[in-house]
């Protein structure tokens, strides 16, 4: 130790490798348990998760923490952030013990029921790639219907579970001075709540034209292919469960990947870049099974090398956009400066990773990328335009399922006891304009959506994440003479502007400094409004 060592600095070289273990062991066992859906995974993530909690709940360190935030001598920027970044992460913990250990437990037993749930329709039990399958493919309406209120079904098992956790949420966060937990969260990940409304808000009326458009278009094939009026339609219309993806030319669109190893393909896209993702494969879980997560996400084990995907891959452009999606993430965890210490390790907000993710996303849909990742590319030239035309379709159309779920969960925490499925359905309609279903009044519709549960305010991250990543592509443009992604250029950029920083400097300046200027819709506006 020397002698001219900050207390802070004296304090971080104990506290930051307890934390630092307790971390990977939870990532470890929440990996467990997201792979096989087991109770006993459950058991232990939920223990290992109040130890890692209960590490960041001594009231006593807080205000040392604050203390040493008005000490002047800590000048050094990157000890300041790390003070910035644990005095967070204590904040949301200065909570009742008991509030922190049954909040840990029932969120494991969420993750729990999710992994293993599987809705049965006519006596078959049906996977999520199934229920896709079958509003893809299917024609006749009512089979259609069946298949999307078997979709739901995981809302009625779900919804007293979510509410038990939400009421705790917000315990937490009224025990913290804030009126409720959607608000508490907004703070801690330092952002604005009236900037990030006003800016929801901005987007969704200089694209609401484009969305009207390319809604009326939806419809108007949608009616024919089902021989019913435009005013029958309803989200079983839709080729996904929440209708947050385009419906039109899903079948055709998914040729393109005929006799392609997605895995492979997303390798050498990444390759293109000068990025090599083989140790990342090599360390996922990539194909759907009996009791494992249906979803798809990325985790760093560790905050080193162990970085690694969970996906359940089928033959379809979807989980090409997806894995791509996914490795996104991943390669933004290993591009981190190693020098970085373990707590800047990581995105400084969730928008900054997920602009990556959804840039490398989209690359499945570009009509210039596909030729990159498609063998024999150039005799898909029409299926390539389609999919760029689908892009745009798809960019307007999530957009509005990103305000049906942020608001949602806004007004979900403001009041969890008023009628929160009237409430979906009212954001639904005003939003995405689907009509309503009849005969849903008492059902939980809102809370088959993974993220009300397991990843709450969340979901705003993803818009605020399309943007910046059009923000980078207008970058690109201009740094390196294109916004392909397909080269070692682009790649470098990337590595060094946004990667590199990890967690040293708020998102927003990290936004700045990748493209010169804070974030706004104007970028995504450019290339999708039409």
């Amino acid at each position: 130790m020397k002698n001219n060592d900050h207390p802070f600095e004296v304090f971080l070289k104990t506290f930051v490798p307890e934390a630092a273990r307790k971390s990977r062991l939870l990532h470890k066992a929440s990996w467990l348990l997201e792979t096989t859906g087991a109770a006993d995974a459950a058991d232990i993530k939920a223990e290992l998760d109040i130890e890692y909690r209960l590490l960041f709940h001594d009231p006593m360190v807080y205000q040392k923490l604050l203390t040493w935030d008005n000490d002047q001598a800590l000048r050094d920027p990157i000890l300041k952030r790390q003070l910035n970044v644990l005095i967070r992460a204590f904040k949301q913990n200065q909570i009742p013990k008991h509030l922190v250990e049954e909040l840990a437990c029932k969120e494991a037993a969420l993750a729990q029921c999710y992994a293993s749930f599987r809705p049965e329709c006519d006596g078959h039990a049906l996977s999520e790639n199934d229920i896709l399958d079958i509003l893809k493919k299917e024609s006749v309406p009512h089979l259609r219907k069946k298949a999307w209120e078997a979709s739901k079904n995981i809302g009625d098992v779900w919804a007293a579970q979510i509410l038990d956790v939400v009421t705790l949420r917000n315990k937490g966060a009224q025990a913290l001075g804030y009126s409720d937990y959607f608000k508490m969260q907004l703070d801690l990940q330092e952002v604005d709540e009236s900037w990030l409304f006003s800016t929801l808000e901005d987007l969704a009326a200089r694209s609401e034209s484009s969305y009207a458009a390319t809604l009326a278009t939806i419809e108007q094939v949608q009616a024919q292919r089902f021989g019913v009026e435009r005013h029958e339609l309803g989200p079983w219309a839709w080729s996904e469960p929440f209708g947050q993806s385009d419906p039109l030319d899903t079948l055709d669109l998914d040729t393109l990947v005929n006799g392609t190893d997605i895995s492979a393909t997303s390798e050498n896209f990444y390759r293109q870049m000068d990025i090599d993702v083989t140790e990342i494969l090599a360390r996922s879980d990539m194909l759907e099974r009996t009791g494992k997560n249906q979803h798809a996400f990325c985790v760093n084990i560790d905050r080193g090398r162990d970085v690694r995907t969970l996906n359940n891959v089928k033959q379809s452009i979807k989980w090409l956009e997806t894995v791509l999606h996914e490795l996104g993430h991943a390669v933004y965890e290993l591009g981190y400066d190693e020098n970085l210490p373990w707590l800047l390790r990581e995105p400084p907000h969730m928008i900054t990773t997920e602009a990556m993710a959804l840039l490398a996303g989209r690359q499945a849909y570009r009509y210039n990328s596909l030729g990159v990742l498609l063998d024999n590319a150039s005799t898909k030239e029409a299926l390539r335009k389609k999919a760029e035309q689908s892009l745009r379709r798809r960019q307007l159309i999530f957009s509005r399922w990103v305000l049906v779920m942020t608001y949602f969960e806004r007004e979900l925490y403001r009041n969890p006891k008023q009628d929160l499925n009237r409430l979906w359905w009212q954001l639904v309609n005003k939003y995405q304009k689907i009509q309503p279903p009849q005969g849903r009044e008492n059902k939980n519709d809102w809370a088959a959506k993974v993220h009300i549960g397991l990843a709450p305010v969340y979901y705003f991250s993803y818009l605020l994440g399309k943007m910046f990543a059009s923000a980078i592509e207008e970058t690109l443009k201009k740094e390196v003479g294109s916004q392909e992604m397909t080269s070692q250029k682009a790649g470098s950029l990337l590595q060094q502007k946004l990667f590199f920083p990890g967690n040293r400097m708020r998102w927003c300046e990290l936004i700045a400094h990748v493209t010169g200027k804070p974030l706004s819709a104007d970028a995504w506006i450019q290339q999708f409004k039409g």
